[in-house]
């Protein structure tokens, strides 16, 4: 199946709810909005199973995503199927930013005087957010999910002059996710069900989670995010486990977390200065 720009219209045969121990293929329905279809076994239109529809509430952060199977019967909504689980979480996290670590004099000198090239600001950041999955078609179930994150951040800042002689500067930034660590919670007991951490981040390419639950794994690609495959384990409802898995690679994985984090160098002592402390770049 290739990307859909809508909602996906249901299959000619309507796959049972998921039950036991399941594969499942998550396949992006478009670059352009976070809707995602879910197959079994294998990417084929005959195997279109579940769909994770993404929901956000205006300029509030808070979004949820429903795991809708493809049984439509709400004439007031047509396009809308059962909700077996749904995620609610904040969209736009807040994150710790520590700056310091300042280096302008270490890459050398421009060629027109005692004016250094180059200047690199660097920061530490943590994150701290969490998620509630709730079974709706079947309630009862309810999950508080934890997640801590942490990374560094880097501007450099490159200076030169112009053919009229004026300073010119430039920004290169990168963001790098270092950890990130999930805990489970039983929000009717208060139990901690499992803790798990995601591998591969030091690698870079397929990363992949495991807990008691399921494992997962997703191959990135350069202009576009490659396919996740989850493997529940049995004894804990697989729709949970798809959800769960889903927004560990998606809203909770590090290219999200990266594009939620917004460095604010201007906190940065120096942040804009031309080497010498001076904000007005000038000589």
């Amino acid at each position: 199946m290739g990307c859909c720009e809508s909602t996906p219209e249901v299959p000619e045969e309507i796959i049972p709810d998921p039950e036991g121990p399941c594969h499942f293929i998550v396949q992006s329905c478009s670059m352009f909005n976070k809707d995602y279809e879910v197959f079994r076994d294998e990417v084929d239109q005959s195997q279109r199973w579940l769909f994770l529809n993404k929901e956000g509430k205006g300029n509030s952060g808070k979004a949820y995503i429903d795991l809708e199977n493809y049984v439509r019967t709400d004439e007031a909504n047509p396009k809308k199927g059962e909700v077996l689980w749904r995620a609610k979480y904040d969209e736009h996290p807040d994150f710790k930013q520590q700056y310091g670590d300042s280096d302008s004099s270490s890459d050398g000198f421009s060629s027109d005087g005692f004016r250094p090239s180059r200047r690199k600001l660097q920061m530490k950041w943590k994150l701290n957010t969490k998620a509630t999955i709730t079974s709706i078609k079947y309630p009862g179930q309810e999950f508080k999910i934890k997640v801590k994150a942490k990374g560094r951040a880097q501007r450099v800042i490159r200076f030169k002059r112009d053919e009229e002689g004026k300073l010119v500067k430039t920004y290169h930034d990168t963001e790098t996710v270092k950890k990130v660590s999930y805990k489970i919670k039983n929000n009717v007991s208060g139990d901690t069900v499992d803790n798990f951490k995601i591998k591969g981040l030091s690698r870079g390419g397929e990363l992949k989670w495991k807990n008691a639950a399921f494992k997962a794994s997703l191959e990135g690609g350069f202009f576009s995010r490659g396919n996740t495959d989850i493997y529940t384990m049995g004894g804990v409802d697989p729709g949970f486990c798809l959800l769960m898995a889903h927004i560990c690679s998606t809203e909770f994985g590090p290219s999200e977390i990266k594009g939620d984090l917004h460095p604010n160098w201007r906190h940065y002592d120096g942040w804009d200065s031309d080497g010498f402390g001076s904000n007005s770049g000038s000589d």
